[in-house]
């Protein structure tokens, strides 16, 4: 019983973490599509990672990482706004190839992926914020022992890695019915996407220089 209910918990929690992928959502299905299946996972891995260091820095304490945070808001949400500019611009400008003209994928480029999707998880302030509340919440309110934190927050990665596997490996199968134009409309709503989050992410900074 004292396993089974930071199981149930974790699973709730990692499916509510799915519904908030946000940018990552759009980037996985589109590198799936136009790169394959092992690099939509190589970008999940890196939001995976992003998401462990967050878990630990809000189960280990953390109230100094937390107070600097605050400082160094509006810095991150400048980089933050600027890697999704130019993602965005990126995706709608490129011109999209036939499929067989795709460059072959390399151990380096597997790296950059990760990469990609550790900024892409950890440009938002709020992600911090959001595993704060959550270990607060099954520390004070279920009262979880240290096994049970652990258990809990495995369930939770475990849960969010496997549907962003869902969502490569279903996103993979488009590639052979996307003619090259739907792909590049597919690549201009990515695109689109990008640039909004990089708007809602820049407000906060806009909103206190000039209001």
């Amino acid at each position: 019983m004292e396993l089974l209910e930071p199981i149930w918990k974790g699973l709730i929690t990692g499916l509510m973490f799915t519904l908030t992928f946000g940018t990552v959502f759009f980037s996985l299905i589109q590198t799936s599509v136009k790169r394959g299946l092992r690099e939509g996972l190589f970008i999940a891995l890196g939001v995976l990672m992003s998401d462990t260091f967050y878990i630990s820095v809000a189960v280990f304490g953390s109230s100094f990482i937390v107070d600097k945070m605050e400082h160094f808001d509006h810095i991150i949400r400048v980089v933050g706004f600027s890697f999704l500019l130019i993602l965005g611009v990126r995706s709608i400008i490129k011109k999209e190839k036939p499929h067989n003209e795709d460059a072959q994928p390399t151990e380096k480029k597997g790296i950059l992926y990760i990469i990609k999707g550790i900024m892409l998880n950890s440009i938002n302030p709020m992600v911090l914020i959001a595993w704060l509340g959550v270990a607060t919440y099954v520390e004070t309110v279920n009262h979880f022992n240290f096994d049970q934190v652990v258990l809990f927050f495995s369930i939770v990665l475990g849960t969010m890695f496997s549907s962003m596997f869902g969502i490569c490996y279903f996103a993979r199968k488009l590639k052979d019915v996307l003619s090259p134009a739907n792909m590049h409309r597919l690549n201009i709503f990515s695109g689109i996407v990008f640039i909004v989050f990089a708007l809602v992410i820049i407000w906060p900074v806009f909103k206190s220089l000039f209001f």
